[in-house]
């Protein structure tokens, strides 16, 4: 009896998988779509992608936002799988464009129903030397930037038309510094044409962080990156919008 209830326990998982946990098939130029709650599917699959916030560098745990993400979904019961995550530190938007060409990456991206992208910050960063202050022209450069995670969402979008896509917002970590009011106004002028630049697709979400770093303790040793309480408040945004 046993053994007859744990093979039918089996074949009822088995059944869930083959009917629909395993990815989207790709699809050229698919059509807007409403967005729909990944708690009427079977299990939440999420992947990260991107740069060392990505990564999760500054969290002593090592969890960083995938990890602590795997925990608030478990304090939530809510069935998922091990975040998946390929972030690389360092890495720029034109980095993710080429890891995003990979067959291997885009299977795994088109096996995901949860896609977190934290990218850009490196490109903008790169352009200037931000922390002694703007660039001379940082719509131009905002706009560069911006192009290119447009493109990585359309080959995301490519291979996995209705997964939910997050896209990390940037926070400015040098928020007391001599240009820390100034750079504060240019963050949130990124954010906002960010959100406004994917308004059109219900399931991509931008992350608010810079709220979260304002208080200077939540950053790491490295004063740059999210500490291990920034990271936990950004999974716990994540997981409330899951």
């Amino acid at each position: 009896m046993v053994a007859l209830g744990a093979a039918a326990f089996f074949a009822t998982g088995f059944y869930s998988f083959v009917r629909g946990d395993i990815g989207t098939p790709v699809s050229a130029g698919a059509p807007r779509v409403a967005a729909v709650p990944i708690t009427q599917q079977s299990q939440i699959t999420p992947i990260i992608l991107g740069d060392s916030v990505a990564r999760g560098t500054g969290d002593t745990s090592g969890l960083g936002i995938g990890g602590r993400l795997d925990q608030e979904l478990r304090s939530r019961h809510v069935p998922a799988k091990r975040t998946v995550n390929i972030a690389v530190n360092g890495a720029r938007t034109t980095d993710l464009l080429r890891q995003l060409d990979l067959a291997n990456v885009q299977r795994i991206v088109a096996e995901s129903n949860i896609i977190i992208i934290s990218i850009g910050g490196n490109d903008l960063g790169v352009t200037a030397d931000w922390k002694n202050g703007p660039p001379e022209n940082p719509g131009e450069v905002m706009r560069g930037v911006l192009d290119r995670i447009a493109q990585i969402v359309a080959k995301v979008r490519s291979v996995n038309p209705r997964g939910r896509i997050f896209l990390v917002g940037l926070y400015n970590p040098w928020a007391t510094g001599p240009f820390g009011a100034r750079l504060t106004s240019m963050v949130n002028a990124w954010n906002a044409r960010v959100m406004d630049r994917f308004s059109s697709d219900a399931n991509v979400f931008v992350v608010q962080t810079i709220d979260i770093i304002a208080n200077h303790n939540r950053l790491a040793m490295d004063n740059f990156h999210p500490g291990n309480e920034g990271y936990a408040i950004i999974a716990r945004r994540i997981a409330d919008a899951i």
